[in-house]
């Protein structure tokens, strides 16, 4: 697993140039941290029932609003195992937690969260590539 997460996270570098710049470079969001949420099944998670059978919907909208908000990077379901990665953009470790705390399947206990802070340190200029769907 723990590979697969780093293998995402070398992929979002590619997107992400701004994160890394040299100091004194202009960023988009200067005063944002990026955190990533780890998402792992909670204790409404229904075992034998595929994830995109799950109660995931409202989940998927927040996500969907906090992109549009420029807080939310990237984000999505690991392939062939259940949780996902989400990656956001916060002013501090507070009010990343409360993204996390905000999100439906956080609260309604579909999906427990693990809060990292996360400092790239290197970056490609190409796009990340399309996941396939």
């Amino acid at each position: 697993m723990m590979k697969a997460v780093l293998f995402a996270l070398a992929m979002t570098l590619a997107a992400f140039p701004a994160a890394a710049q040299s100091p004194g470079q202009a960023t988009a969001t200067p005063s944002r941290e990026l955190f990533l949420i780890l998402f792992s099944p909670g204790p409404s998670w229904r075992p034998g029932v595929p994830m995109r059978q799950q109660d995931l919907r409202e989940h998927a909208a927040y996500h969907d609003r906090l992109v549009r908000e420029g807080r939310g990077f990237a984000g999505g379901g690991y392939v062939g195992m259940d949780g996902g990665m989400a990656i956001v953009r916060a002013v501090d470790l507070a009010e990343a937690q409360a993204i996390l705390a905000a999100d439906p399947a956080i609260v309604n206990g579909v999906f427990a969260g693990e809060l990292r802070q996360w400092r790239p340190r290197f970056h490609t200029e190409r796009p990340l590539v399309e996941a396939a769907r």
